[in-house]
């Protein structure tokens, strides 16, 4: 692990310019993964990510993590027409609402705590937008980002079979309390 100082740390909101780092970021964690991960993260091809920062009132919006001026990890809010999939396998939900579409921190970055500030950083932009409501997907053994997502307040509400091999968690956080 490489020890950051997160006091200079920037977080932002990518454009066009930081695409192929996401994409590149995304391979080199894809790689890493050992067989039994390889559904954690379900990958995007480098075109997604530039129509996602190209359009982001249909889509939502990547943010990436710097340091040192080198991205090291993102995130995506996503405020995309799957919102209404998700939103049918949890029931009564009230609000708008959006989708943590993917947290990746680079190997050797991890342990600094990044998914939780990137998560963090995701929910006040979701606010700021008018966003009632964050439902995020784990695959069943990511432990590590499930308990990080609970601690910050995400209840499993159900789950559901992506696939023949995989089965993902879905977790709701109530960003606006009533």
């Amino acid at each position: 692990m490489t020890k950051i100082d997160l006091n200079k740390l920037i977080i932002r909101t990518c454009d066009s310019n930081d695409v192929k780092d996401i994409y590149n970021i995304q391979e080199e964690v894809i790689n890493c993964f050992k067989p039994t991960e390889k559904g954690y993260f379900l990958p995007f091809k480098e075109e997604s990510y530039l129509r996602i920062v190209n359009n982001p009132i249909n889509d939502g919006e990547i943010y990436g993590a710097f340091y040192n001026n080198k991205m090291i990890g993102w995130i995506f809010l996503s405020v995309s027409n799957r919102m209404e999939q998700i939103k049918s396998f949890v029931p009564n939900i009230k609000g708008k609402c959006a989708d943590i579409d993917g947290v990746i921190v680079l190997p050797e970055y991890r342990g600094n705590g990044l998914q939780k500030i990137l998560v963090d950083y995701l929910e006040e932009r979701a606010q700021e937008k008018g966003i009632d409501n964050i439902v995020a997907e784990v695959t069943f053994g990511n432990e590590y980002s499930l308990n990080n997502l609970q601690e910050m307040g995400y209840e499993i509400k159900t789950w559901y079979q992506k696939d023949e091999n995989i089965k993902r968690h879905i977790l709701l956080k109530k960003l606006n309390k009533e």
